[in-house]
Order: structure tokens, then C-alpha cells, then sequence
């Protein structure tokens, strides 16, 4: 497509070419960004170039078409007038590192499971996510971003990408809220371009009740170390799960009522 001098809804409904679109002298820096992402698809975010201390800096704007051309030429016009009356707006916004701790520490009140729950964010974040996203600024993280994330594992680990995404979207609404960014790049934009999931979950197998005699005989005859088969039995005599019979103590027994 024809590069234009200044953007309109139309080319920027259309415009299929990766690259930085520039909307024109008297625009205040804003350009759209269109990138190639990992499915395949484009996509398109909004960046206003500035500087700041005779420095050029680039801040984020949103997604397209989350935020339209309307809305993002008002608040570069915004931004330029903070900036010429000495905003700077990069100030006071933190990394997505920093929003995370503060996310967790609103949060934690709240979960009543020992803090697995934040282990649980904590462990996933880290070995998926910090390292691409970690050191930027809240403002500057895109679906794009997200997607480069996700999309890898989507198929073939969905269960933990859908436990990666809930602490972003968790530190997104965060930002909004507190005036860091306009948009959700964790949300319907970044929904909508995951594909559909076909893997099948399988479950395992079930015993019939009428065999668990004969199986926890076969077990108790399989020379296994004696915690490890007394652990497997109080587990089928009690139906609790593996981990709360391994990691139980003796106060949470009572021997004397059988409880």
C-alpha cells in the first residue's frame, strides 16, 4: 500500500505490511506500529515518539483497534502539552516486575492457601514471562508481546499458559487502574487472536471399587520402601489427594475417632 502523509481509519484498517506509519507533521510524534506476529496475524499498537531531555523517547499508546486514531491523536496532543509544561511521562511508571509485587501484595490478603497461590504466579511468571516482559515499563507492553509468550505453549501446555495469563491480565487491570495505560493487552484483543485449543484432555484410568482389595494386596507385596506403601494406602482408605497425605502431620489426626 501507498504510504500516506498523514493516517486515516481506512489505511489503517487495511495496511498488511509490517512497519512504523508516521501520522504527518503536526502530529506530535504519533505513529501506528505494525508487527508480524508469531500466528501468522499483524499487529498494530500505537507509539508517540518525544523528547525528553533532548532524548528521543517512545511511549505506548494502546492497540488498534482498542484505541482509534481519534483517541490516539488526543492523547499524544496530551502527552506534548504535559511534556512542554515539564511532565515527564515516563515518571512514577513502573516495570512489570515492580507492578507484579505490588499486584501480589493487593492480592495476598486475599488467597487463604498458605501462598500457593502466590508461588503458584511467582513460579509460572518466572520461567515463561519475566525475562521478555520483566524490565518494561507497563505502558509499553503489547498483545504482540503477549502473544510471543503464550502462542508457543498454547497447544501443548495450555493448562500452565492459562495460569501464566491470569497474573498478567491481573497486573494490566492493575496499570489501568492506576492511569499507567488506557487498554488491556491481556484481554479480548489477545483472546481473540490465540487460536482454539484441540488438545484432549485424557484422564486417568479409574478403578472398579471391586478390585482395590486385590490392588492394595499386590501393593503391599511390592517390596516398595513401607512409607511409600502405607502413604498409597491411607490415600485410598481416606480418598485425600497425594499431596495432602504426604505433607500431613500428626495434630491433623485423630486416632481416637478415627478422623
Amino acid at each position: 500500500m501507498k504510504r500516506p502523509k498523514t493516517l486515516s481509519a481506512t489505511f489503517i484498517k487495511n495496511v498488511n505490511q509490517p512497519g512504523r506509519y508516521g501520522d504527518g507533521r503536526g502530529s506530535h510524534g504519533l505513529s501506528l506500529l505494525v508487527k508480524p506476529m508469531s500466528n501468522g496475524r499483524l499487529s498494530k499498537s500505537w507509539s508517540q515518539r518525544l523528547r525528553v531531555n533532548a532524548k528521543p523517547v517512545n511511549i505506548g499508546l494502546g492497540a488498534y483497534p482498542v484505541v482509534t486514531l481519534a483517541e490516539a491523536r488526543a492523547e499524544a496532543l496530551v502527552n506534548r502539552r504535559e511534556l512542554e509544561g515539564g511532565r515527564d511521562q515516563r515518571v512514577g511508571v513502573p516495570t512489570f516486575a515492580v507492578a507484579l509485587e505490588n499486584v501480589i501484595r493487593n492480592y495476598a490478603a486475599g488467597w487463604k492457601d498458605s501462598g500457593k497461590s502466590e508461588a503458584q504466579w511467582r513460579a509460572s511468571l518466572r520461567d515463561y514471562a519475566i525475562e521478555n516482559i520483566g524490565h518494561k515499563r507497563v505502558y509499553d507492553i503489547t498483545t504482540a508481546d503477549l502473544l510471543d509468550i503464550l502462542l508457543p505453549y498454547w497447544q501443548t501446555k495450555n493448562e500452565t499458559m492459562l495460569r501464566v495469563w491470569q497474573p498478567i491480565g491481573a497486573v494490566m487491570k492493575w496499570s489501568i487502574a492506576h492511569g499507567y495505560r488506557k487498554d488491556n493487552p491481556a484481554g479480548e484483543s489477545l483472546r481473540a487472536a490465540l487460536p482454539k485449543n484441540t488438545i484432549l484432555r485424557t484422564h486417568q484410568k479409574a478403578l472398579p471399587h471391586t478390585e482395590v482389595r486385590s490392588a492394595i494386596e499386590k501393593i503391599r507385596s511390592s517390596g516398595a520402601y513401607w512409607a511409600t506403601i502405607a502413604c498409597f494406602e491411607f490415600m485410598t482408605l481416606t480418598a485425600v489427594r497425594s499431596g495432602e497425605a504426604r505433607l500431613a502431620h500428626w495434630e491433623e489426626i485423630d486416632l481416637d475417632t478415627a478422623t
